[in-house]
């Protein structure tokens, strides 16, 4: 049974949002929901979408009007009994109507936090927009009155994003409980308390989305977009989630009411190429040498873990005081093993997620997975070198355990370098399997040997591959440190080993790098305009700088609103669900993505 657990008021378009126990709900949406706007002087409406600091205006409801807030600046108390209440011409999309105009002071004060002329507007006590295909009015929202999301829904959407998503990025006025994801999909009629609805479609998403909550920030990854994009696709191309509503009716709901389900419609399908992610307990911890642990996970659901080869890392998401943190570990325990999976972590002084790690992850605690994977995996061979220093040990230990359950360990040497004997790994372990099996030597080179240590002290050295016997024959598995792995593979080459026969593991967290490119100008023709731009923002928000208006809609990517064809010049156009290799090589762009590199003139 579905109830509402969220109701939520946005009476500034694009600014924060208010959390409220009840509401009224008229056939424009919610009482006092979208009820002011800023416009631009010619009354063009303005957003979140292309001002992202809007969201950071906080807005708190008092009998008599509204307090704003906004870091270093004073506060605007907005009084209806002060409005001018000119009528203003606007728009939102392809609706043209009238709104009013407030006062001069407001539009001062917004002016000075978006840094350019604007002005502050109000709906009026009733709106004079109509939508003629909803047969009702409508507030400054985009486009329907009321906009409904389960929190089951979100939960999956946070099992697939790789950024984590809290539900105020979507603006949603109604959150409800579901038994599954996206159960609201296939309602077409439903009553809340004393009112009745229609589902009136999916509801599309822009880059507004992708705002970091609580900045003026677009995520860099472009989530929860990218995660949509691969599972909420439409045919037309949109991205889709959440379901806009029409009161068919007027009425109070409330929080704890619950949702009726008069008709249902078929649901529809999505390609889904976006895999959820596991929830995985950690069930024990083990040290396996100084500031070195092995956490040892079992699956939540108790359904058997995906199998996977030695070598492989598991790909985690760990969630940090509210931020995603993606982390590719590799797995130091052996598929031979099945039910757990083991990923040893070194903690780093300034490592955010390996201190997280060694203080958080203690049994009981969970964290998120996909399943394993990775091109670094151990294959058959008569005699193996693996090769490893620092954490790059941890695919060593699954590839050496794999190997002595499958007694397949007649001639692998095990070459590790580290600090001093406390940061030996899983020593005693080796030394047992060392006993076991004759055909397993073991060789620890310490850079910080101490007095007592015996074996082999300093850096890894030519003449400690050197001495391996034959060891141009071996099935080499190298993993370790940048400098360590550039030295050990020259050395190893140098010694007659061919390429093909040397494995190696690179990885850290993921990062999006940002284009960094000089400063300069560009001519930008758009037909008969011409401005000077550059090469550093999109061409979109460079022509609507210059007062040029082109087609937009999501501002992302998505929906091919801004489709320009290219006539000369070059422009940097990065991959986008919008446009097709056929397309690209016609010369189409999108003007929302793409930054100019040269002088250039569209069609």
């Amino acid at each position: 049974m579905a109830v509402i657990t969220g109701l939520h008021l946005y009476p500034l378009k694009s600014a924060a949002g208010i959390s409220v126990a009840e509401a009224w709900v008229s056939r424009e949406g919610l009482q006092g929901d979208r009820r002011y706007m800023l416009a631009r002087p010619d009354g063009s409406f303005i957003t979140a979408r292309t001002h992202p600091r809007l969201q950071q205006v906080w807005v708190t409801q008092v009998a008599d009007g509204l307090e704003l807030a906004f870091a270093g600046m004073p506060g605007l108390a907005v009084r209806p009994g002060l409005f001018q209440r000119r009528p203003v011409a606007t728009g939102v999309w392809n609706d043209s109507f009238t709104a009013w105009s407030t006062h001069p002071d407001y539009d001062t004060w917004f002016s000075q936090i978006l840094e350019e002329p604007v002005q502050l507007l109000w709906l009026g006590e009733e709106s004079g927009r109509y939508r003629q295909k909803l047969g009702t009015g409508v507030s400054f929202a985009d486009g329907y009155p009321l906009l409904l999301i389960s929190q089951a829904s979100l939960e999956d959407l946070n099992l697939r994003a790789d950024a984590l998503q809290q539900m105020s990025q979507f603006r949603t006025n109604l959150v409800v409980s579901a038994s599954r994801p996206f159960e609201e999909d296939g309602w077409k009629r439903i009553r809340i308390g004393e009112v009745e609805f229609r589902v009136a479609k999916p509801c599309s998403r822009c880059i507004m989305t992708t705002v970091e909550p609580g900045s003026a920030r677009f995520n860099r990854l472009k989530e929860p977009l990218a995660a949509l994009t691969r599972y909420r696709r439409g045919e037309d191309g949109e991205v889709y989630f959440g379901q806009n509503l029409v009161a068919l009716n007027e009425g109070q709901i409330r929080q704890g009411d619950v949702i009726e389900v008069l008709e249902y419609a078929s649901t529809p399908s999505y390609p889904d190429s976006a895999p959820r992610r596991r929830a995985l307990l950690c069930v024990e911890r083990e040290p396996l040498a100084r500031d070195m642990d092995t956490y040892w996970l079992e699956a939540m659901d108790g359904k058997p873990l995906a199998d996977y080869q030695p070598g492989q890392h598991l790909p985690v998401a760990l969630d940090i005081d509210g931020r995603r943190h993606l982390r590719h570990y590799s797995l130091s325990s052996s598929p031979t093993r099945p039910g757990r999976y083991g990923i040893s972590v070194k903690r780093q002084p300034d490592g955010l997620v390996s201190n997280w790690l060694a203080q958080a992850l203690q049994p009981g605690a969970q964290l998120l997975a996909h399943v394993p994977a990775g091109n670094f995996c151990l294959k058959p061979a008569a005699n193996y070198l693996l090769l490893s220093a620092g954490s790059g040990v941890t695919p060593m230990l699954s590839m050496v355990r794999a190997l002595a359950d499958l007694d397949q360990l007649q001639d692998t040497v095990f070459m590790h370098v580290c600090r001093d004997e406390r940061d030996i790994p899983a020593r005693a372990e080796l030394t047992a399997l060392a006993d076991l099996h004759p055909g397993l030597r073991l060789t620890f080179i310490l850079t910080r040997a101490g007095r007592g240590w015996s074996g082999h002290a300093g850096r890894l050295e030519l003449g400690h591959l050197a001495a391996v016997p034959d060891v141009q024959r071996r099935a080499i598995y190298l993993c370790g440190p940048a400098e360590f792995m550039d030295k050990a593979g020259a050395w190893l080459q140098a010694l007659g080993v061919p390429a093909r026969q040397i494995a190696q593991e690179r990885f850290s967290a993921p990062v999006t790098a940002e284009v960094s490119r000089e400063t300069r100008a560009v001519q930008v023709r758009l037909g008969r305009q011409e401005f000077t731009g550059n090469n550093q923002q999109d061409l979109l928000t460079q022509a609507e700088g210059q007062g040029i208006s082109l087609p937009w809609s999501c501002r992302a990517g998505i929906c091919g609103s801004c489709k320009q064809t290219l006539k000369t010049g070059e422009v940097a156009q990065p991959e986008a669900p919008a446009l097709s290799v056929a397309e690209r090589e016609a010369g189409v762009i999108l003007a929302c993505c793409c930054v100019p590199l040269s002088d250039v003139e569209l069609e």
